[in-house]
């Protein structure tokens, strides 16, 4: 039991630390969109480079290990970043934050997809990973007028020391033993499934680094636009757990729906505030189901799921730290249009890929 507290509460407060910046993001960056940009990519950067190793090592010396030292260090960096000031250093820290759950979200996916409910903990752990992101949110833009533009960060990470106690007496659990998974392999009969992830995860990224600069809402408003995504993703993600589909078909539909929500999202704000809710919910609602199906996929490959989920989590943060980070560059030296369609374009690459995918699930 202590196991699943620690993970479950691990990701919620892990996410909610990480998007703690993103309603303050102009403050760090200056208003100036690539420095944003970096800032809010950098997390992630320091997470696609640590997921891949972190989930090879978890299935050799056990996942529990990994789960409290990205914990720890996690705990460090928050500190950090509430200390220091300057721009550059925090994308310095955000890197380092991003090692830290790279460590963990690698680890904890792991334990949970080798676990036999595992499609039932991962819509949990998918759930509280967005109530996490959600309450990021909310609480740093209710936190920063009356205490500043670093409370939610400071909040948050003193937060982590509840997970991080439960994980201290944790135990390694082995239920099944399942074959050793080559890395190569892996990528090649699961290439287009990794691909999609790149591609339709980091476009919700680019909704959500964009969009405080493009609109220039509030931060109270801007928490209130990006959370209502995460509140959808939590509703689909619990609804997927429960619910029978193939993936492929799934990820094709999502492809399409994601392409359309991104484009619409450019031209929402002139239609009023109802037409970027309605967007918002879109996205939130297709990337629950995606994620959900795919982990599930990935479940039933009968290999060990530390690389199988480590290679799946590079590419999810791969997307969450490129298309940002390009889609910013695109919108400060050409125009926001340019980076809105750019990643719409990316979106019905996979709708016409996905078809093309020979993965094999073993189970």
């Amino acid at each position: 039991m202590k196991e699943r507290l620690s993970i479950i509460l691990g990701v919620f407060v892990v996410m909610a630390l990480s998007n703690a910046v993103v309603p303050v993001l102009p403050f760090f960056a200056k208003e100036l969109p690539a420095v944003q940009g970096a800032i809010y990519s950098a997390y992630f950067l320091g997470a696609f480079l640590t997921v891949y190793p972190a989930g090879l090592l978890s299935d050799k010396i056990g996942k529990v290990l990994l789960i409290r030292a990205g914990l720890i260090l996690t705990v460090i960096s928050g500190a950090a970043i509430v200390l220091f000031h300057g721009a550059y250093e925090v994308i310095l820290f955000r890197v380092i934050e991003g090692v830290g759950a790279g460590m963990f979200i690698s680890a904890a996916l792991s334990w949970v997809n080798e676990q036999e409910d595992h499609k039932q903990l991962s819509g949990y752990f998918f759930g509280f990973l967005n109530l996490g992101l959600v309450l990021g949110l909310i609480v740093t833009g209710l936190l920063e007028e009356p205490f500043g533009e670093r409370s939610g960060m400071l909040f948050f990470t003193l937060a982590l020391v509840i997970p991080l106690l439960l994980n201290i007496s944790a135990r390694e659990i082995v239920l099944v033993v399942k074959a050793e998974a080559e890395t190569l392999r892996i990528i090649s009969d699961y290439r287009w499934l990794y691909l999609s992830t790149v591609i339709l995860v980091g476009s919700t990224g680019v909704l959500t680094s964009l969009y405080p600069e493009f609109t220039d809402e509030s931060p109270v408003m801007l928490s209130i636009i990006i959370g209502i995504m995460n509140v959808s993703t939590i509703i689909s993600s619990f609804a997927a757990s429960r619910a029978t589909f193939r993936p492929v078909p799934v990820i094709r539909t999502g492809a399409l729906l994601m392409a359309v929500s991104v484009a619409l999202a450019y031209f929402a704000p002139e239609a009023g505030i109802l037409p970027v809710i309605i967007v918002f919910i879109l996205v939130g609602l297709i990337a629950g189901f995606i994620l959900v199906g795919q982990t599930d996929f990935l479940a039933g490959t009968g290999y060990r799921q530390g690389v199988v989920v480590g290679l799946f989590n590079t590419a999810s943060y791969g997307g969450m730290t490129f298309l940002p980070y390009v889609s910013g560059l695109l919108s400060q030296d050409l125009n926001y249009f340019t980076g809105f369609i750019f990643t719409a374009v990316l979106s019905l690459v996979v709708f016409f890929t996905i078809g093309r995918c020979e993965c094999r699930n073993r189970s």
